[in-house]
């Protein structure tokens, strides 16, 4: 197998340049590499979590983030797997804190697992390189001796751990309160004591409040109380959350976001609120703390009117914009595109209620969600494809992400919205059985088959005056993508459906 250099009328369906950009050649499509049948998502957690057995998922740490098929998988031939297949084979704060939470049903011991690492090496003094802060959660985990990490080091100034994220350390919370909340004997994990980075030894409680009082600074210190990003550094993360594509965050006609001053993104400050609410839950009925509960809940509802009078609009029928950036003068301005982010607003209390504005408002999110510019085949487009920087086979910017698409439609579930939730697991299903792999992402495109990226193509955009990798193709073995589908699959077998006959196929019924 080899790759080939393309000519440039050879394009995907759907690829377009936008004003000032023009075409960097050589185009490279990489030779398709064919796997024998569905593969089993079990296999595949046992491999990214390194278990021999599914009663030790968790015994062995945490998820990595993507691994590429073994060759013995592939029909026909043997081959080596490409270097761009393998480019995540590490732990990341974010990717493993959403495995283990998809999982917990099934597999909580890896939650555990997960949330010990963190607290292992979470921040604990203010280091710019490392963009470390006393209490935030790290962002990516590599030995500096790492090629990978000698290469970041090299061209961008970053020290190891990485911190350059903004949504990990709420995600941190969730995850550990969701798996102490289980049972009586979980709650003991509260005082499972580990060494932090200085050498001491702190119960998990301490790393809970460290993590708590990072986001109280974070959202003390800001004008409107929002928990915003900003890189430290000048080479650090652009956009510190799950969409971290440099052009991912932008204005409606396609201007970026301002990154030289603060960026708050809607799903984080949803994630902040639901955290805060659980924390104080577990204060007051574990820790028996009433008056930091009271605290926390203050703090939440605080935070719930912010983000209810700040990232919601009128236009459009209503809906959840993207975020917020600042103006020179520091002025808040609404990003106003539709995205998948304002779909994670429904796996939250946030619109919880019978309220007539609540409902209204879930009602308007699913409308857009489920609309032609949003749903595809494969499930939620990143960016609804009627918005000035959609391209079908970007990254953040029109492709649809597997566990993107389930964190939606388990909010779809929570409001009572089952069929239109089904059918979304139903598409998800189907990305698997016609791609054969777990895939990263797949194309957000108009067919009627699931697709993947077979394609690397850079432009150069003149506006911004760099490049961009707007096509690639997606990691084969993506642990979110693995930990959605074994827990859609678990959940239909509880269902008592047989999952040798459910059919896939994008508007069936559900069994």
């Amino acid at each position: 197998m080899h790759e080939q250099e393309t000519n440039p009328l050879q394009l995907p369906d759907g690829f377009r340049l936008l004003p000032g950009e023009k075409l960097l050649l050589p185009v490279i499509t990489h030779d398709q590499r064919i796997f024998d049948g569905a593969p089993s998502s079990l296999e595949q957690m046992l491999r990214l979590t390194r278990s021999d057995h599914p009663d030790n998922i968790g015994k062995n740490g945490p998820s990595i983030a993507a691994l590429a098929f073994e060759t013995k998988a592939m029909a026909n031939e043997i081959v080596e797997t490409p270097d761009h297949l393998r480019l995540y084979e590490i732990f990341f704060g974010r990717d493993g804190l959403r495995v283990a939470i998809d999982l917990i049903s099934s597999y909580p011991e890896l939650a555990r697992a997960t949330t010990l690492k963190l607290a292992e090496q979470q921040g604990v003094e203010d280091h710019v390189n490392r963009e470390e802060e006393l209490g935030r959660i790290l962002h990516e985990f590599r030995d500096p001796s790492d090629p990978i990490a000698v290469d970041l080091t090299e061209r961008l100034g970053w020290d190891w751990p990485y911190y350059g994220s903004v949504d990990a350390t709420p995600e941190f919370i969730r995850t550990l309160t969701a798996y102490c909340k289980r049972t009586e004997e979980n709650r003991a994990f509260l005082s499972q004591e580990y060494t932090d980075r200085n050498g001491n030894t702190q119960p998990m409680t301490h790393a809970l409040e460290m993590a708590l009082a990072w986001i109280n600074r974070r959202l003390s210190s800001n004008p409107e109380g929002l928990l915003e990003y900003k890189a430290a550094i000048p080479k650090g993360i652009e956009n510190q959350v799950w969409k971290d594509s440099w052009d991912a965050y932008h204005h409606a006609d396609g201007t970026l976001a301002n990154h030289d001053k603060g960026i708050a993104s809607i799903e984080v400050q949803v994630t902040t609120y639901d955290a805060l609410i659980d924390a104080a839950e577990l204060f007051e009925d574990a820790l028996d703390q009433t008056e930091q509960a009271y605290e926390l809940r203050a703090q939440a509802e605080r935070l719930k009117q912010t983000i209810l009078a700040t990232f919601w609009t009128e236009e459009k029928g209503g809906y959840f914009v993207l975020g917020t950036d600042r103006d020179e003068h520091g002025q808040l301005r609404q990003m106003k595109i539709r995205t998948s982010n304002m779909g994670h607003v429904l796996n939250s209390r946030l619109l919880s209620g019978d309220d007539p504005e609540m409902i209204r408002m879930r009602e308007a999110v699913i409308r857009h969600m489920m609309s032609p510019e949003m749903l595809n085949v494969s499930g939620i487009r990143t960016l609804a494809s009627d918005e000035y920087r959609f391209r079908p086979g970007s990254y953040h910017n029109g492709s649809v992400w597997l566990w993107d698409t389930h964190h939606i439609a388990k909010g779809m579930r929570r409001h009572g919205f089952v069929d239109e939730s089904d059918e979304l697991d139903r598409r998800l299903l189907n990305v698997v059985n016609t791609t054969h792999m777990f895939p990263e992402y797949v194309r957000g495109d108009d067919s009627n088959t699931p697709s993947i990226n077979q394609q690397t193509i850079i432009v150069w955009d003149e506006i911004n005056q760099r490049e961009n990798k707007v096509d690639q193709p997606p990691q084969e073995v993506q642990a979110w993508s693995v930990a959605v589908i074994l827990a859609t699959k678990k959940r239909l077998q509880r269902r008592g459906v047989d999952l040798a006959t459910y059919d896939t196929r994008v508007g069936v019924s559900a069994a």
